[in-house]
């Protein structure tokens, strides 16, 4: 499971994850990688849901109001 948070105006983006959660969503991120290569552009999306190919955690870990828990990730590619 994959924490992602973003700051209060959105100018940083933070990811919290165990080591082997974040070598699945690198492996994720190169496989969309290849399929926009073959097919010209690709996309997906990653929630919160239990179905999501990398699930993401709605738990905050950030003390305080500063960040907010990202409960969906988009990620497109193109071929250029």
């Amino acid at each position: 499971m994959i924490t992602i948070e973003k700051d209060t105006k959105a100018e940083e983006i933070f990811i919290h994850a165990a080591p082997e959660d974040l070598r699945g969503f690198a492996k994720k991120l190169w496989q969309m990688s290849e399929k926009a290569e073959a097919k010209g552009k690709h996309k997906e999306q990653f929630t919160t849901k239990l179905d999501s190919d990398i699930e993401l955690s709605t738990t905050p870990l950030a003390k305080g109001s500063q960040r907010s828990v990202v409960k969906k990730l988009t990620i497109s590619s193109s071929a250029t």
